[in-house]
């Protein structure tokens, strides 16, 4: 099976963890919905969601916290007239203003392996990254591409051992096997087309554990690609 093996760094950047308000927390690394939606986006897929497994892997230096400003246009409601400084635009919206602090991770470098169900999609992607912007986290949140080390590549199971060179989510079979610890996660993956913006969202989601680099797997057979880097493919449930 052949995967796209992508490389990014970002210098700033945030994955927001969902009903972090206020305080806009981050997920360690970005989630395989961002992920699904940066590829989606990438290739004009507006039709639905295409089949595809993801491997998330990352290194960073750091997590700052940073005050930002907030300007956030809302429903009119009239309850709020005279409690908040608000604007009134021509279609009944109005202007919240407010801060927020964000949390950044500093010098992110990714290691994602990405995999569609469609082999053409896979390789069209790998043509998207090198021609077009990518972004991941945030509108702001820039990726710049490793060319080098970015293409398409395959795939083998192999019985040896191999130490973790980032952080990664991993399947918690694997870690079950392997009896590796570390914080697991429902991470969301994609959810059901949706017609208009009043319709409830059903999510499909993720098993997976974030597991720290630096730890070894040396027990159990497992996927590694053609540059000797690990790959642990996540799916959605169904």
């Amino acid at each position: 099976m052949k995967l796209l093996r992508l490389k990014l760094y970002q210098n700033l950047v945030n994955y927001r963890r969902e009903m972090s308000y206020g305080y806009v927390q981050t997920y360690p690394l970005p989630t395989p919905s961002m992920i699904r939606g940066m590829a989606h986006g990438l290739l004009g897929i507006n039709d639905g969601y295409k089949p595809l497994k993801i491997s998330i892997q990352g290194a960073f230096d750091s997590v700052t916290t940073n005050m930002q400003k907030v300007y956030k246009f809302d429903r009119y409601r009239k309850e709020n007239e005279g409690r908040l400084a608000l604007i009134h635009t021509p279609s009944r919206q109005m202007l919240n203003q407010g801060v927020q602090f964000v949390d950044l991770i500093v010098n992110m470098n990714l290691l994602l392996h990405i995999a569609f169900d469609d082999a053409a999609l896979t390789e069209a992607l790998d043509g998207a990254v090198k021609m077009k912007t990518v972004i991941l986290g945030r509108n702001e949140d820039i990726a710049r591409v490793d060319f080098v080390e970015t293409g398409l590549v395959d795939i083998e199971e192999v019985s040896t051992e191999i130490t973790l060179n980032y952080n990664g989510y991993l399947s918690p079979d694997l870690c079950r096997q392997e009896q590796l610890s570390g914080t697991h996660y429902r991470l969301p993956f994609f959810y059901d087309d949706v017609q208009s913006l009043e319709d409830k969202r059903i999510f499909h989601f993720a098993d997976a554990v974030y597991i720290a680099k630096g730890n070894k797997i040396e027990n159990v057979s497992f996927l590694r690609d053609s540059k000797g880097d690990l790959v642990s493919l996540l799916e959605a449930d169904h």
